[in-house]
């Protein structure tokens, strides 16, 4: 009741949401355009009008492990699990019916909860992904042509690289229950309190972000020519001062 069933905690859980994409230096409005918005928006999951137009990016981002992946959420499923949530009620049927439109009610306040995630995942992929994609343009790497990266791999720029790139930045910069290690999802049986996996992801996340933002602002392409170029430095200047202005 205290999570999903809160009105409160589900405003708190999308202003939450939202300083993720801050911290990567994605601005709402700027960097996340309204028309990124929307098609966020259109491929939410919920019972409501305008969502579920975007099925087919969904799915998508369900493969690339972008969406579905609330941190509260997977911890509350899992707690559930321990202690065999409704087992008992079950078996007695007039309770069964007598609870049928309040688990309904349950399920679907999940599911927003989830969505309410979900909407700034979206919108943080296609963001980077248009930011990754510009960053190259400027520097005069457009779609099909490649370059050699640090590590002597030869790259070519593609809508499934950007694609991949993309998702690879919001799975490790924005917090995902799959990536919680199983001894911190076990600490949930232990005294210290029942959420761990959120704060745990804070410091992954907050650690990742720096992280990227370093590797962006030193990442050199090496062209056809021999020449070098630093196609991403702009990005990582942003993503730093994006999360310095979230955190403090």
């Amino acid at each position: 009741a205290k999570t999903i069933l809160s009105p409160i905690t589900h405003v708190r859980n999308f202003l939450s949401a939202s300083a993720f994409a801050t911290a990567n230096g994605i601005i709402p409005g700027v960097t996340l355009t309204p028309a990124m918005m929307k098609e966020a928006f259109s491929a939410l999951q919920v019972n409501m009008k305008g969502t579920r137009q975007q099925n087919e990016l969904y799915q998508k981002l369900l493969r690339l492990g972008v969406v579905n992946s609330q941190v509260q959420v997977g911890d509350l499923v899992r707690l559930m699990e321990d202690v065999k949530f409704g087992e008992t009620f079950n078996s007695y049927n007039g309770l069964s019916r007598m609870l049928e439109r309040p688990r309904k009610f349950m399920k679907a306040s999940q599911e927003y909860y989830t969505a309410e995630d979900d909407f700034w995942k979206i919108g943080s992929w296609t963001a980077e992904m248009s930011r990754l994609e510009k960053s190259f343009a400027d520097k005069g790497l457009t779609r099909g042509m490649g370059f050699v990266d640090k590590a002597g791999n030869n790259v070519r720029l593609t809508q499934e690289y950007f694609e991949k790139e993309a998702a690879n930045i919001v799975k490790n910069n924005i917090p995902n229950y799959s990536y919680v290690s199983d001894f911190v999802k076990g600490l949930r049986r232990l005294p210290v309190g029942n959420f761990v996996s959120f704060p745990a992801e804070i410091m992954r996340t907050s650690t990742n972000i720096v992280k990227r933002a370093l590797d962006e602002i030193s990442f050199t392409a090496k062209l056809a020519d021999g020449s070098e170029i630093k196609p991403l430095a702009n990005i990582g200047y942003k993503r730093l001062a994006g999360m310095a202005g979230t955190t403090l």
